[in-house]
């Protein structure tokens, strides 16, 4: 270009400046996004704060102040206060030396959970909490197996509370996920899990026998809120997993992928949803009995049970739930619910799904209608979906005093804030999305092991369900393989943990909560083939294991 071209091109600049300025300033505001989240027409994101941490459930003071919990603490900081200004949130400080999900604003307290107890501080007149260092303990003592593990919490008008203990396992087996083990007998985890417990909000010390159980047959409840219309309890559950994986002749890999359903539960004291005896089939709208206690993917469930009031697809982690009562939305938002799906792992080879906030229309105080995507984008990218492999993943929900909605991000740990104007019309620079990719069997094969088809074969059918395709693994649940210690490790360390299956626990300074189950049911040249395969794929390069190998670690009791 020209020195003397450059001032036609700095012209056409000012005019295009100049055209946008102008539309901001007129009546029927056109926004030109370039935001991560692509949402209804006439609503818009703003990225409040990013780089928290993993930020869980958060609430919003009268006054725009913000709580957020820390799955984890970072410097000895598991809850912070951010302030807002000007479209930016900034920490103002942090407090307590501990990590979850749970936290409340009620009666002039801030209530915060941790893994296995509630805590409460006293709050001034502008909702900042008087002293961190004077926290009370309300509850103590919950279940916390490391899986299924946090607390959220709810209050209604008559100063319960009202927290969800999850069960650690995944349908109650003798053996937890090991192929074809049967279900325990009335499940004695349920008398201190797998439901909703009501306590008082005000009295100190409390533990599970002060408590009332006050719905049960609930596997794992993260997402609550109390519904002020029908002034009732709702929860949503996560549903089981792993029904190919673990009775092959029953279950086909896509029906794995497709049912139990994700549900909503409308609860009333002493309600019974049926978990580990029942699942809820999205597709045929109907409860069916497990196959751990005597089911065939077709006998229908008790009637005792309670049927959800809405249902959803499968594993998709329903991790949130919020009841718009605001106005700033257009009335259909009105007493309708907000759902943040945290998204799937475990629907391979199908595409996973979630990553997403989606909106419940309610009547009546009943769902109403389909339910609808909200806000999307969190995954960054269809092929991100697919994969499992989400930049960032919605987790909890707030509405702001002026009937804003936020919603935290616990992979990166950002906070947006999403907020709503009739005269707002919004065009997104990037108006194409790239189509979802659907991987078939022979793709998810490490193409450059190709050498060791029958390891790669075994890994497929009895390792990627949990540890993925990629040998990725899952945050917090499911250990990597992928330049793992454990992989490269000593040998007959290896093959031991695949013989005899392993609890979660930590690995290269992360912990993992899902058990592991024994593999002797594969030969030993099986168990040879995978762990070879294992440890020359995803990046790993490693000597092989031979059969020889695994049958001297299986001689050792």
């Amino acid at each position: 270009m020209k020195k003397n071209d450059t001032i036609p091109v700095l012209i056409l600049v000012l005019v295009i400046l100049a055209s946008v300025v102008a539309m901001i300033k007129s009546k029927d505001t056109v926004y030109i996004l370039n935001t991560e989240l692509e949402l209804p027409q006439g609503f818009v994101a703003i990225k409040l704060i990013d780089s928290l941490g993993k930020v869980r459930h958060i609430t919003v003071t009268d006054n725009d102040r913000i709580y957020a919990r820390l799955a984890k603490p970072i410097n000895g900081k598991g809850t912070l206060l951010l302030e807002q200004q000007n479209g930016k949130a900034t920490v103002k400080f942090g407090f307590g030396n501990y990590g979850g999900t749970g936290v409340h604003l009620y009666r002039g307290y801030l209530y915060t959970s941790s893994n296995s107890e509630i805590f409460r501080y006293k709050l001034d007149k502008n909702g900042q909490v008087i002293d961190t260092t004077a926290r009370e303990t309300i509850v103590t003592g919950l279940l916390d197996n490391g899986t299924h593990e946090t607390k959220s919490i709810m209050m209604d008008n008559k100063g319960n509370m009202y927290i969800p203990i999850g069960c650690p396992l995944n349908s109650c087996q003798q053996e937890d996920r090991k192929k074809g083990s049967m279900g325990i007998p009335d499940c004695p985890l349920l008398k201190i899990s797998g439901g909703v417990w009501q306590f008082k909000s005000n009295v100190l010390n409390q533990t599970i026998e002060d408590g009332v159980r006050y719905a049960t047959g609930l596997r794992n409840v993260v997402a609550v809120d109390w519904n002020t219309q029908t002034n009732q309890l709702f929860v949503m559950q996560h549903g089981r997993d792993q029904l190919d994986y673990l009775f092959p002749d029953l279950y086909t890999i896509k029906q794995n992928a497709e049912i139990p359903a994700e549900c909503m539960y409308a609860l009333k004291k002493g309600d019974n949803a049926g978990w580990p005896f029942i699942y809820y089939d999205y597709l045929k709208k109907k409860k069916i009995q497990m196959p751990e206690y005597g089911g065939d993917g077709k006998k229908e469930g008790s009637s005792k049970y309670l049927d959800p009031i809405a249902a959803y697809p499968a594993h998709l982690a329903p991790n949130d739930i919020l009841f718009y009562t605001g106005n700033q939305f257009p009335k259909r938002y009105k007493n309708g619910a907000f759902i943040a799906f945290h998204g799937s792992w475990n629907r391979r080879p199908e595409p996973q799904m979630g990553y997403f906030v989606v909106f419940q229309p309610f009547k009546n105080g009943k769902p109403y209608g389909n339910w609808e995507v909200f806000a999307d984008g969190f995954s960054g990218s269809a092929e991100n979906t697919a994969s499992g492999k989400a930049i960032r993943r919605p987790c909890g929900l707030a509405q702001g005093p002026d009937g804003s909605l936020y919603i935290s991000d616990d992979k990166k740990g950002a906070i947006y804030k999403i907020t709503y104007d009739e005269n707002r019309i919004t065009q997104n620079l990037e108006s194409s999305k790239p189509k979802t990719v659907i991987k078939d069997d022979d793709k998810i094969l490490d193409k450059t092991n190709k050498i060791n088809a029958a390891g790669a074969q075994i890994y497929s059918r009895n390792c990627a369900v949990c540890h993925m395709d990629d040998g990725t693994g899952v945050t917090n649940l499911n250990a990597p393989l992928k330049k793992s210690s454990n992989v490269m490790g000593e040998k007959s360390k290896l093959i031991k943990t695949l013989l005899n299956g392993l609890k979660g626990g930590k690995l290269d300074g992360e912990m993992y909560s899902n058990a592991m189950p024994s593999h002797r049911f594969l030969t030993d040249k099986e168990i040879a083939d995978v762990l070879t395969y294992v440890r020359n794929s995803f990046g790993n390069k490693a000597d092989a294991v031979s059969n020889e190998e695994v049958s001297a670690v299986r001689k050792i009791k």
